[in-house]
């Protein structure tokens, strides 16, 4: 689906196959193929729109997706189990949608709680951010003091 959306943008490519396969994790052992296709294809469209979304109106500097690719579409996966994991789409068991909603939900809490908890620790200690010109110049070349695209050096 992001190979269609994006245009065949070969970042959107495989991040969109990256996206299905983060997606059935959740239902894999229970969905039917079919399910997995569209958990799959669905996650992909995810992933190109919550990037775009991202990058673009929030200008979160998130280089390789990994907010949109592992947290939104990870939890879209998760509700997805909860979806088609029922013998209605061919599951071989009955899931429990709320259970798994409920789940998704306390572990987006968890994880946040324990990220602003330790990137606050870690701003009051060592700081998170480059200055502006560190920045400007890049992480590569103010901190480890190398040149990550050599063919800029010329």
């Amino acid at each position: 689906a992001s190979v269609l959306i994006s245009r065949n943008d070969p970042g959107f490519t495989h991040n969109g196959a990256l996206a299905g396969l983060v997606a059935i994790c959740a239902g894999s052992a229970v969905v039917h193929p079919l399910a997995a296709f569209v958990i799959g294809a669905i996650a992909g469209l995810i992933f190109f729109f919550m990037f775009s979304i991202e990058t673009e109106r929030f200008k979160i500097d998130d280089v390789l997706g990994v907010w949109p690719l592992h947290g939104i579409v990870g939890s879209w996966g998760g509700i997805a189990a909860g979806i088609f994991g029922s013998p209605m789409f061919g599951a071989s068991v009955q899931i429990n949608f709320f259970a798994q909603l409920l789940g998704v939900v306390f572990t987006i809490i968890f994880a946040l709680a324990c990220g602003f908890v330790l990137f606050g620790f870690m701003k009051v200690i060592a700081g998170i951010r480059l200055d502006d010109n560190d920045e400007f110049i890049g992480a590569d070349r103010a901190i480890h003091n190398i040149e990550a695209y050599p063919e800029e050096v010329l």
